[in-house]
């Protein structure tokens, strides 16, 4: 699962090996068999918005991808 290492983005290897990092451990966190690919993709754009505004630490960006997730699950959940 490969999201960010790819000539489609303006991301040099650095950032996007340590963004790929990231949401490989969100992905873990989460411990889903059936994590979905709209949830990755959540996922993704979440820990490349913590990249954006200058978070650099791989386990922060991947818990606040998680919350996103979580947050998603429980408003769909409500409905």
């Amino acid at each position: 699962m490969m999201r960010f290492k790819n000539n489609k983005n303006n991301y040099s290897d650095a950032d996007a090996e340590l963004m790929q990092r990231a949401l490989d451990l969100a992905v873990r966190q989460l411990n889903d068999q059936d994590i979905s690919d709209d949830e990755i993709n959540t996922l993704a754009r979440f820990v490349r918005a913590a990249f954006i505004i200058g978070n650099r630490d791989v386990e922060s960006m991947a818990k606040f991808a998680v919350k996103a997730v979580l947050i998603r699950r429980k408003s769909r959940a409500k409905r």
